[in-house]
């Protein structure tokens, strides 16, 4: 059983725990440093559904992770009134807006490693490494190794972001809470676990990872830390952080009622049929005024409301089995509201995801993706065999290693990898700290149509 005294741990990735003269919480600092990192700037110009939108309105990763967030931080909050009340020793350590700062940073961070174009980005890493099996390159990694990059995953992405790559590479990371980080991580598993298909509880993990081989330290250090219960005694395979639930729920519940807003806003789904599916979230007590798609943003609004309501409710009602590790499924699909609310996401589905201009796009950038990984792969090999000094490479390597980061290249030099499978791993870094913008220009000049 799970505990909430270790769950919402103060230790810090990579370093102990100390004291500090700083007046805010530990969990307030987390927020500041996750606002003020590059990577999270970078989601500015990263796909949410809509690469390269012309409409300003409609969202990006920038903006669904704000949105999410302020989710996250009230689902936090209501739960964390509720688990005082059950738990009256908590209070004066573990106040109820500490669980909403914990809730609010790990969302606000839960996209924070996807590459260019989003699940497409994934999915075109996942593809052009699949391709290269019987690759000598490829073949001299092992199983785990080979996983992590057949499986690329931007959530086990996020957790190196954190807790190895910002902030110069510094042990740590951006050194956030072990609560954070917990609660941050929605697949505790490496890409290679295997998983029981009778465990449900782990119906969501057994299509993702949520680590890579090289921070599997780290995670069991998070996981020790807040005392989240092994899964698997042969494995590094953890069973979720409770506030995890909160932040997919936090994120369940933003995308799949503002989607529909953002395709009606593009002309891509008709306004009667979002307000028809809104409805039945929000329940309205009044008649509304205003155009259709006025009546849309009120009704997203009201039904997020109601959605609230439902996760904070589902959660405080099971758990005894989230801190027991044995809660099946997501809050939302155990929610008054999970028909509904799939119905929202079938709408998105039907009508937006798969509409032309969405499609076509996604499509460009899926090519974008693997013409880079195509062209900087034989680069990164040839860096790491000369220990990462670009004078020692030919000249048309040397031009290429000149378009990458001149940072991390001078600090590589200082600690050049040790085999390919992190220099590979350097490769997926480049390529996801990009935003689409950036990928598609650096594509365009590489290939001659922009110079």
């Amino acid at each position: 059983m799970m505990q909430w005294e270790t769950l919402l741990s103060l230790k810090r990735s990579g370093r102990t725990a100390s004291s500090s003269s700083d007046p805010r919480h530990p969990f307030e600092v987390d927020l500041d440093r996750i606002t003020f990192a590059a990577a999270f700037r970078r989601l500015k110009d990263k796909t949410q559904v809509h690469a390269l939108p012309d409409n300003d309105h409609v969202r990006n990763r920038l903006t669904h992770s704000i949105e999410t967030a302020s989710v996250g931080r009230s689902l936090g909050v209501q739960v964390g009134q509720e688990i005082g009340k059950r738990h009256p020793h908590l209070r004066a350590e573990y106040a109820a807006p500490y669980f909403g700062h914990v809730v609010q940073a790990a969302c606000l961070a839960h996209d924070i490693g996807n590459p260019p174009f989003g699940h497409a980005g994934e999915s075109a890493i996942q593809t052009w490494f699949a391709q290269r099996r019987q690759e000598a390159w490829f073949a001299a990694l092992n199983p785990p190794q080979q996983a992590d990059l057949l499986q690329f995953e931007g959530n086990a992405q996020g957790f190196r972001l954190l807790t190895q790559l910002e902030m110069g590479r510094r042990k740590g990371g951006l050194r956030l809470t072990h609560g954070v980080l917990g609660a941050f991580t929605k697949y505790p598993r490496p890409a290679l676990a295997q998983v029981n298909a009778a465990e449900r509880w782990d119906a969501g993990a057994k299509r993702k990872n949520g680590f890579f081989q090289s921070e599997q330290t780290q995670m069991a250090e998070v996981a020790e830390s807040c005392g989240m219960i092994t899964a698997d005694a042969d494995a590094p395979r953890w069973r979720r952080h409770p506030l995890a639930y909160l932040m997919e729920a936090a994120d369940d519940i933003t995308y799949g009622v503002i989607d529909l807003e953002d395709g009606v806003e593009l002309g891509l789904i008709p306004p009667w049929e979002a307000i028809t599916v809104l409805t039945e979230i929000a329940q309205p007590k009044f008649d509304m005024k205003g155009g259709p798609l006025e009546r849309v943003r009120t009704l997203r609004a009201m039904a997020m409301g109601q959605l609230n309501e439902a996760a904070a409710q589902t959660f405080v009602d099971h758990e005894s089995e989230l801190l027991a590790g044995q809660f099946h499924g997501g809050l939302m699909d155990a929610s008054p509201l999970a028909e509904p609310l799939r119905a929202a996401g079938q709408l998105a589905r039907d009508r937006l995801y798969m509409a032309e201009p969405v499609a076509l796009k996604v499509a460009a950038g899926q090519r974008v993706i693997q013409g880079l990984l195509e062209i900087f792969q034989p680069v990164v090999i040839a860096l790491h065999a000369a220990q990462w000094e670009t004078a020692a490479l030919d000249s048309q390597h040397r031009y290429l290693a000149a378009l990458l980061d001149a940072e991390t290249l001078t600090t590589l030099r200082g600690a050049p990898t040790v085999n390919s499978y992190e220099a590979l791993l350097f490769l997926t870094d480049f390529l996801s700290g990009m935003s689409d913008k950036q990928a598609l220009r650096l594509y365009r000049r590489l290939n001659g149509i922009d110079v």
